[in-house]
């Protein structure tokens, strides 16, 4: 008999948010999520994921606002 194996649902059904891009800098690249501020990609592309990454290392960017942020 074959042992039961958990549903790894990680990627499943993931798909990214084009409201990231202006909120938190983020663009999706073929299946990787990347940042643009520092070129480094996230996991899992949900946003609980993709905020705590601009929380913790782009704090400071988070005072720029309107067209200065999308320049």
């Amino acid at each position: 008999m074959a042992a039961n194996r958990k549903r790894k649902a990680d990627n499943e059904n993931r798909q990214f948010n084009d409201d990231w891009n202006v909120q938190y800098c983020f663009v999706e690249q073929h299946t990787n999520v990347i940042c643009l501020l520092c070129h480094s990609t996230v996991a899992v592309a949900k946003v609980s994921n993709i905020k705590r990454h601009y929380e913790t290392k782009h704090r400071d960017f988070h005072n720029v606002v309107g067209d200065e942020r999308t320049a």
